[in-house]
């Protein structure tokens, strides 16, 4: 029984193809939501669509195109010709919800274009992208890839969270924080720990600008800095590396994972939170996308296998690694001690 139904899983027809072919369709009207404003027009309560095309100036046949294309995406519901975000989605597109996603979803629009460039980049064997555009070199750039990872992390934290459990740690380095978004909920959680979180100025600039007004913001400080060139802060018990590894060749991850072990307190706890493989690469799905990404925006990134993280964690000195996987999660959690 299990084996027919894996091979009609696998199994190919027309429709399945023109489904994957025609797949970016899908996305390209959600981010056209996004762009138009749709989501956030449709926070509150449901509009017309004569209202919606004057708040959102637009035409309002084409608009009514792709608010039904939604409406058939589930992403929203309609009555007559009223709209109002779907009930399950409204958490995730709303702004005044903690797990709104839209500054990740705007964030891929930058990256929608790159991906008709993907025979560009294997002829080539290169990003299509200028290296850091999304790391200071382009300033707006830069400022939307860090709300929309904060954006991201927002969303994934009910998942993430419980696989990093401080314990009685009263210190924790967020080795490049991005927005710092994980380590300000964990130090909002647990009231005895002080966060350190060490990126890129560009980039920190924005975590330091989402710490204004927060619960934990007189334990959380920030040191600037590149851990491509420069000391790790040391002494910390917890050390918590978040959808950076992905960015780095295989010999700048061992050596980074030395320098981490060196910078670690007696007893401490090395987290890496990133998207992994299986040990033939062949899946997670979402992984073998994601590394395509990389690919087209960076120059060596990619993403690893899990169990090769493994090796290179034990190379550095750490005596025992435990793999974890969230549930719904695209991240899998490393804890190295």
């Amino acid at each position: 029984m299990k084996e027919q139904q894996q091979e009609q899983s696998a199994s190919w027809n027309m429709g399945r193809l023109m489904e994957l072919a025609t797949g970016y369709w899908k996305s390209a009207v959600l981010s056209a939501g996004v762009e138009l404003g749709v989501f956030d027009a449709l926070a509150g309560d449901g509009r017309t669509l004569a209202k919606l095309a004057a708040q959102l100036k637009t035409a309002e046949r084409h608009l009514a195109e792709v608010l039904d294309a939604l409406v058939a995406l589930e992403l929203l519901e309609k009555e007559d010709t009223t709209y109002r975000l779907a009930a399950t989605a409204a958490p995730l597109l709303s702004r005044k919800s903690h797990a709104c996603v839209l500054d990740a979803l705007r964030f891929n629009m930058d990256l929608y274009p790159l991906w008709g460039r993907i025979p560009e980049a294997v002829r080539q064997g290169g990003p299509v992208l200028p290296p850091g555009a999304h790391l200071g070199a382009d300033p707006e750039r830069t400022r939307r890839f860090a709300l929309g990872m904060h954006s991201r992390a927002l969303g994934l934290a009910p998942a993430v969270l419980p696989a990093l459990d401080p314990g009685n740690a009263t210190t924790l380095l967020d080795l490049a924080a991005g927005p710092g978004t994980f380590s300000r909920l964990l130090a909002e959680q647990h009231t005895h720990l002080h966060v350190t979180q060490f990126d890129l100025a560009p980039v920190l600039a924005v975590a330091e600008e989402l710490t204004v007004g927060h619960p934990a913001a007189d334990r959380i400080t920030f040191q600037p800095g590149d851990y491509h060139t420069d000391e790790l802060p040391a002494g910390c018990e917890r050390v918590l590396l978040c959808g950076a590894i992905h960015q780095e060749n295989e010999r700048f991850a061992q050596e980074l994972f030395t320098r981490v072990r060196t910078a670690l307190a007696p007893d401490g706890r090395f987290w890496i939170v990133d998207m992994m493989l299986e040990a033939d690469r062949s899946g997670p799905l979402f992984s073998n996308l994601f590394s395509i990404n990389m690919m087209l925006t960076s120059p060596q990134g990619r993403v690893f296998t899990a169990d090769r993280l493994q090796a290179l964690l034990l190379a550095a000195g750490f005596a025992t690694v435990e793999r974890k996987q969230p549930p719904w999660s695209p991240y899998w959690v490393l804890e190295a001690s």
